[in-house]
């Protein structure tokens, strides 16, 4: 067992020594605030404090991970062995700087109580990130920092016993328009019509005719081929639906409608069925109403959430989730870029830190979406699949999660989205290979 020496033990500090070492690195430790338990200790051990004077594995604390308050500080970028880090510590040649500070800070989202840049939508904007700064956005950093860590230990205490680590793959999807013509009522389909008329769309015109009258498939009506390639395969698929009244940007069809609700309910034979927040619940107590509305047409409880728009702000957002008994969120992401948020592709327990504690509410962390390759990246199909295989071997490497989201329309293989259905398989079989 590991033994790690502090001064001062904080919930801080514990959080992310159990999850860099509990789960990361995969290591038995206990931390101890006594000194001669320590220093009368013969196995593996590390000395978390400002001094270098007690032997063994050094690492020359901060006091962030002291304090139960938010402090507004400017953080400092250094050069290293180790790459691009945050909280140096020029003292300390071996491992140059706080890497359970520099963890803590990215894991916790300290930075997003922090004041901040927003984008249009009034989010945290990755620029404002100091991953982003540093230019590790697009690394798993934390889990990266942990393995180095993980031959550190080896290599200082080779009897160390270390779990083994598995690679896991999680399918999502969003459902935010789940039809593009059918069940729309009547004023959003004449309103459909004259816009394309308006526009000179005729090719849409058709197609929305075409579709209504039976003739051919909705484009967005992607849920045969969503489970027949999940469902044999065994792989997880959490399928997020949004279920607020439609405004300006919730425009998904009701769930009054007998051919979703006949959809949904299909899914959730073979998918966990997660709450999709709606964008205007950020501004207005819907989501209690949201979420109890689709429990009805699941006949089951939601335990899982994504937010619409990817709309969050800490800690209100995941307070709100806690309140109504969500248990795992997979929001933690960007939608204009490839980026960790949170700087781990491993899932995470929320730490609230205006409370100072830890929460019991799962984060599942992603690195990008279908849009972010298609829409923001510009990139073809087959640079999409050379990108989604290099970070899957990334993440298998790591031994993290990897958590795909995709879209019901952008599945359908035509228009906007020809092409990226083979993407998306390409990306099944890849990630579900062992």
């Amino acid at each position: 067992m590991l033994l790690i020496y502090t001064p001062i033990n904080t919930k801080r500090l514990n959080y992310i020594l159990k999850f860099f070492f509990g789960q990361l690195i995969g290591c038995d430790f206990k931390v101890t605030t006594v000194f001669s338990e320590y220093s009368d200790y013969s196995g593996p051990r590390i000395n978390y404090s400002d001094k270098n004077s007690l032997g063994s594995i050094w690492i020359s604390s901060s006091e962030i991970m002291f304090s139960d308050t938010i402090i507004q500080f400017e953080l400092e970028i250094a050069e290293s062995v180790w790459g691009k880090i945050i909280f140096p510590k020029s003292e300390n040649k071996e491992i140059p700087f706080d890497v359970f500070a520099a963890s803590f800070y990215l894991a916790s989202r300290y930075e997003e109580y922090l004041p901040f840049s927003v984008d249009s939508h009034g989010r945290f904007s990755h620029e404002s990130s100091i991953a982003f700064k540093a230019g590790f956005l697009q690394k798993p950093i934390i889990n990266i920092w942990a393995e180095k860590f993980r031959k550190i230990l080896f290599a200082n205490y080779p009897e160390l016993v270390f779990k083994k680590q598995n690679f896991n793959f999680i399918s999502t999807i969003d459902i935010d328009n789940a039809f593009a013509y059918k069940e729309k009522g009547f004023i959003r389909t004449s309103g459909g019509y004259i816009l394309s008329l308006l526009k000179g769309k005729t090719k849409d015109f058709k197609q929305r005719s075409n579709v209504l009258n039976g003739k051919i498939q909705d484009p967005y009506d992607t849920f045969d081929y969503i489970r027949v390639k999940h469902l044999p395969n065994k792989i997880s698929l959490k399928i997020f639906i949004l279920a607020g009244k439609y405004s300006k940007y919730d425009k998904n069809v009701k769930l009054s409608s007998p051919l979703f609700s006949k959809v949904i309910k299909e899914l959730s034979g073979y998918s966990e069925i997660g709450i999709h927040p709606s964008y205007l619940s950020n501004f207005k107590e819907t989501l209690t109403e949201e979420k109890k509305n689709l429990e009805k047409v699941i006949e089951n409880k939601i335990s899982i959430s994504r937010q619409h728009f990817l709309m969050m702000k800490l800690p209100e957002t995941y307070q709100k989730l806690i309140e109504n008994e969500i248990k795992i969120d997979f929001s933690m992401g960007y939608s204009d870029v490839v980026g960790y948020r949170a700087g781990t592709c491993s899932p995470f327990y929320f730490f609230d830190i205006k409370k100072n504690q830890e929460t019991e509410l799962l984060i599942y962390p992603f690195a990008w979406m279908d849009r972010t390759l298609r829409q923001h990246l510009q990139l073809s199909p087959k640079e999409a699949i050379e990108f989604i295989n290099k970070n899957i071997a990334e993440i298998k490497e790591l031994n993290g999660t990897f958590v795909s989201l995709w879209h019901n329309e952008s599945l359908g293989d035509i228009g906007y989205w020809k092409g990226w259905k083979a993407v998306f398989e390409n990306m099944i079989n890849n990630a579900n290979k062992s």
